[in-house]
């Protein structure tokens, strides 16, 4: 449910052009601090992003996650459109791909 409760409102505070959620969980359950709450991993890209720092981008997140029960911790990469693209495009072609030289 939190995950669902998670995406719910990242969508409607962020508008996200991408929005990733992975839930970590199971990898943590056996740690004692976590005490039964979830670990996500969250790729939000949106433009809202633009002009602000990472802490920024990450107070925003939090913000819109704030009424999301029994997260433990989150972990989140927050860019805008425009970063997305220069990371996608400055990223090596998958090794299949090259060109034998390479």
């Amino acid at each position: 449910m939190s995950k669902a409760l998670l995406e719910s409102q990242l969508r409607a505070a962020l508008h996200p052009e991408l929005l990733e959620i992975k839930d970590r969980s199971e990898a943590h359950s056996a740690h004692e601090q976590s005490a039964g709450g979830g670990h996500y991993e969250i790729l939000v890209v949106t433009e809202q992003f633009q002009g602000l720092a990472p802490l920024a981008r990450h107070r925003l997140v939090y913000a819109a996650t704030a009424g999301v029960p029994h997260i433990h911790a989150l972990s989140v990469k927050a860019m805008t459109p425009a970063e997305m693209r220069q990371q996608a495009a400055a990223a090596p072609a998958p090794k299949a791909f090259r060109l034998a030289a390479d």
